[in-house]
C-alpha cells in the first residue's frame, strides 16, 4: 500500500522565462519586453493589426488591455494569499492549465513515423472493411397508398395491388400499369423511377423497401407486394452496380491519417501514464481518513 506525506507548499511565485529581450512598454511595475509584444501581435485578428497600424489611439487601447491583463494576473497573486478560501481554488486552477500546457506542447512535438508500408498491410489486411463499396440497386415501383393505422384499407387495396403484380409478371406493359395504378406524386412524369441507386440498409430509405428490392433475383423481375409507411409497393429491379473495391491509392491517405491517430493517440496515453503516481509514493493514510471522515455519513 502506497503511503503518502499529506504535504503540500504553496506556490504563488510566477515562473519567468528569461529571453534576451527589453522592456518596450513601462506603466510603474508592469512592462511588456519586445519579444512578448512581438508575441501579443501574432495573436491579434487581422483587423486589430490594421487597426494598430493606422491609429494611434486603437494602438493604444490594445496597449492598455495587455498592461491591464498582467496588471490583474499579477493581483490573482495577492488575492490568493489574502483570501484562505480561494487559495486552493487559484493554486488548482493553475495547475490545470499547467497540465493541459504542457501536454498540449508534448501533442504539438510529436512527429509522425512514415506509415506507407504499414499502410499497406492495413489495406491488405483489412480490405473488406477499407475499401468495399457496397452493391447497389436502381429501381422502379407502383404505389398503391394505404391509409396510416387504416387495417380495412390495406385489406381492400391489398388484392388490387396483387392483381396488378400478377399482371406485370404475365408480362403487361409497367409504364402502364404506372399510369394506371400509381398514387405516388409525379409517378407518371419519372415512369415510376425511383431515383437513387441505393445500398442495402441505406439511410433515408425504408428498411422494407430496400429488403423487398434485394430480395429480386434478376434485373426486370418483381418483388412480392412491400408494406412502408407510403403504402404497398410493387417494386422492379432496373439495374445492379455489382459491389466492388476502392484501389489502395484512393484510400492510401485516409488509411494513413488514421495510423498517425492512433499513433499520437498511444503516444499521449504513455506520456501521461508517465506522471502517474510511483512505487516511491509516500502516504500518510492515517491523515487521509481524518479528512475523509466526516463526509462518511453522507
Amino acid at each position: 500500500m502506497y503511503k503518502v506525506f499529506a504535504m503540500m507548499t504553496l506556490q504563488f511565485a510566477l515562473v519567468t522565462v528569461v529571453f534576451a529581450q527589453k522592456a518596450i512598454i513601462e506603466d510603474e511595475t508592469v512592462t511588456i519586453s519586445d519579444s512578448e509584444f512581438e508575441y501579443l501581435v501574432s495573436r491579434w485578428t487581422r483587423q486589430m493589426r490594421d487597426a494598430a497600424l493606422a491609429d494611434e489611439g486603437d494602438r493604444l487601447e490594445l496597449i492598455n488591455l495587455s498592461l491591464a491583463n498582467k496588471k490583474v494576473a499579477r493581483m490573482a497573486n495577492q488575492v490568493a494569499l489574502e483570501n484562505p478560501a480561494a487559495r486552493w481554488q487559484y493554486q488548482l486552477g493553475l495547475e490545470a492549465y499547467q497540465r493541459d500546457f504542457v501536454f498540449r506542447q508534448y501533442r504539438e512535438s510529436l512527429q509522425t513515423p512514415d506509415f506507407s508500408d504499414l499502410a499497406q498491410e492495413r489495406y491488405k489486411l483489412k480490405y473488406e472493411k477499407i475499401a468495399a463499396i457496397p452493391e447497389k440497386r436502381v429501381s422502379s415501383h407502383i404505389l398503391f397508398a394505404v391509409k396510416l393505422g387504416s387495417s380495412e384499407n390495406r385489406e381492400e387495396i391489398t388484392p388490387k395491388a396483387q392483381g396488378v403484380l400478377d399482371q406485370l409478371r404475365a408480362g403487361a406493359d409497367f409504364s402502364k400499369m404506372v399510369a394506371e395504378y400509381s398514387d405516388e406524386p409525379g409517378a407518371v412524369e419519372k415512369d415510376g423511377k425511383f431515383d437513387k441507386w441505393v445500398a442495402y440498409g441505406e439511410l433515408g430509405v425504408s428498411p422494407r423497401y430496400t429488403n423487398g428490392l434485394f430480395s429480386i433475383a434478376s434485373v426486370g423481375e418483381y418483388s412480392d407486394l412491400v408494406l412502408t409507411q407510403f403504402g404497398i409497393h410493387i417494386i422492379r429491379l432496373d439495374g445492379i452496380q455489382e459491389k466492388s473495391y476502392k484501389p489502395y491509392e484512393e484510400v492510401k491517405a485516409d488509411i494513413i491519417k488514421e495510423l498517425e491517430a492512433e499513433y499520437i493517440s498511444l503516444s499521449m496515453k504513455e506520456y501521461v501514464g508517465g506522471f502517474n503516481i510511483t512505487e516511491n509514493a509516500v502516504i500518510d493514510e492515517e491523515a487521509i481518513e481524518m479528512i475523509l471522515a466526516p463526509y462518511a455519513s453522507e
